[in-house]
């Protein structure tokens, strides 16, 4: 895919262009920025503008982009080009040393059928520590044949050292009229758009009934277990038990508790991420003061950045969830509405 057809990420796109137009490619690149916004789509981009045969042309030179169609630019989007090559997990768990061995070993060897050599890292905070390490030895030592991009979506826990060797290049959540057109040219439900964190991959993928119910069922026993602290101690273990599935847990509370906090100040005035359920995030926000609903999402916010920072989940859950009993009131009942649909009342819909 070249890069005029990256949806939503003008600014990204923007900096690659001039960067390739003028010569001025760096050796190593971080593309940081939520999962599924464009960011290997991306890499591959700019390895396609690389390598493509019609790089000479001026309909090329003008637009800093490849043409997509040439034997160079199929070979990169059908994952085959010799000199473009993914590294990702083994077993979709961690880069290895070995792996980042094989890269150190070819990456100063010429190019064989393009320009130069691009090697995507992906996820590459996905590394492990000696890995890492190896990996920085490799950026330390250039080989001017190869160029290598860092897909993260958490760049915190990459080596700071692996970070000041590389140019980081951000990619944005894409908005909800991007996600819109997106969905209906994949034949989508537009609902999708508002509960996808402004990624395409879970906007496309997303089943919207599965989403509301699993919403439903995270907010429910969450703001349920504030009442005691046993009820917090037994969901800070469950929370904290899997850490990807924490982690989508954190996103929808703090979608949540930011809805509630909007309910609370600004009412029908700013659009909520979870419309289907406005009554409900109304009802519950109700019941607390806006500081209050603030501290809460400072808590959830508090325990994302430190699941980024690699912290154990179990005691960023626990640590989380004692922030929360603390700011609603310690054994105060949190009453959250049961059914999590507009209009519609559970045992306690009307307050």
């Amino acid at each position: 895919m070249p890069f005029a057809e990256i949806l939503g990420q003008d600014r990204a796109v923007a900096f690659l262009r001039s960067a390739w137009r003028t010569g001025r490619l760096s050796q190593a690149y971080c593309f940081a920025g939520p999962a599924g916004v464009g960011k290997r789509t991306a890499a591959l981009a700019l390895a396609q503008a690389i390598n493509c045969l019609a790089a000479g042309n001026a309909a090329s030179q003008a637009t800093a982009d490849a043409c997509g169609r040439c034997a160079a630019c199929r070979k990169i989007a059908a994952g085959n080009h010799p000199d473009v090559i993914e590294v990702r997990p083994e077993e979709k768990t961690v880069i290895t040393i070995d792996q980042i061995r094989e890269v150190a070993a070819r990456a100063s060897l010429r190019a064989y059928e393009g320009r130069a050599k691009v090697w995507i890292l992906d996820p590459a905070d996905q590394m492990q520590e000696p890995a890492a390490n190896a990996f920085l030895k490799t950026l330390e030592e250039p080989a001017g044949v190869s160029l290598f991009i860092l897909v993260t979506a958490t760049p915190s826990a990459l080596l700071p050292t692996i970070l000041s060797r590389c140019q980081e290049v951000r990619f944005d959540p894409l908005g909800e009229g991007h996600l819109r057109d997106l969905l209906a040219r994949h034949g989508r439900p537009p609902e999708a758009a508002a509960l996808a964190g402004g990624s395409a991959a879970r906007a496309l993928a997303l089943d919207v009934a599965e989403a509301h119910a699993r919403r439903d069922r995270i907010v429910q026993e969450v703001w349920d277990a504030l009442g005691s602290l046993p009820a917090v101690l037994e969901r800070a273990d469950d929370l904290g038990s899997d850490r990807p599935a924490f982690e989508a847990a954190l996103e929808i509370l703090a979608g949540y508790t930011r809805d509630m906090v909007v309910a609370k100040i600004a009412g029908g005035a700013v659009p909520l991420v979870h419309r289907d359920c406005g009554a409900d995030v109304a009802r519950l926000a109700a019941r607390y003061p806006v500081g209050a609903i603030l501290n809460v999402f400072e808590a959830q916010v508090a325990a994302q950045r430190a699941l980024a920072r690699r912290a154990n989940p179990r005691f960023t859950a626990e640590r989380m969830l004692l922030r929360m009993r603390d700011a609603v009131g310690r054994g105060q009942p949190a009453c959250v509405p049961r059914t999590g649909r507009e209009g519609s009342h559970g045992p306690h819909g009307s307050g």
